[in-house]
């Protein structure tokens, strides 16, 4: 199934667009990482479904979605992690949050923590995918912090108990993805982009 949506996926934007091989190797990781995304989230919508949490999950991957986009973060290395950790994340996460409420006091410090965050470890990087340029990092570290305080200011203004806690539990679950001690224990490269920079030269070096 999956290697028929690429290959056709494939087909259909090469009758548009001449490709070499460097360029078809980089559509079919992004095709094969579009195609995975949707299986997971029809998936996870059914469980939601399922146990009776579909309007908190959405909201929770929207919220999660606008922090994780710029903030980065571990991801799992192997498929059986990559779905254990999904579905821990957007069906047990959403559980909680029907249930258990953050009083205000400790949302403040929460937000607090995330901006501390966001400042010192934002964007996290993986080794996969290395933000080599310093501009990118600065940017999306600039970004983190403005999500942070648009997400502040829902908090403040919203009379949607939902809206805040699930705003809260997105911010918690980014701070566990985005804190070296996450890399260390996952034996997983924090601040890769370091580590790409130390390999091109010591190419450079090998060349010359």
């Amino acid at each position: 199934m999956k290697e028929k949506f690429i290959n056709n996926s494939l087909a259909f934007i090469m009758k548009y667009q001449e490709c070499d091989d460097l360029k078809i190797k980089k559509l079919k990781y992004g095709l094969e990482g579009i195609y995975n995304l949707i299986i997971k989230l029809i998936v996870v919508l059914l469980i939601a479904t399922i146990t009776n949490t579909l309007l908190t999950t959405v909201l929770l991957i929207i919220f999660y979605a606008g922090i994780r986009t710029f903030s980065f973060g571990w991801h799992a290395n192997h498929t059986i992690t990559c779905w254990a950790t999904t579905i821990i994340l957007y069906n047990g996460i959403p559980l909680l949050i029907n249930n258990f409420n953050i009083p205000n006091t400790i949302g403040y410090i929460i937000f607090g923590l995330a901006l501390i965050f966001m400042i010192f470890w934002a964007p996290a990087d993986t080794p996969k995918r290395p933000l080599i340029r310093k501009k990118q990092r600065v940017q999306a570290k600039l970004l983190s912090i403005i999500i942070v305080i648009i997400y502040a200011t829902i908090y403040l203004f919203t009379n949607f108990e939902i809206i805040k806690n699930t705003i809260l539990y997105a911010l918690i679950m980014q701070m566990v993805f985005i804190n070296p001690l996450t890399y260390k224990l996952t034996k997983t490269q924090f601040n890769n982009y370091k580590y790409y920079k130390k390999r091109i030269n010591n190419g450079l070096n090998l060349i010359i």
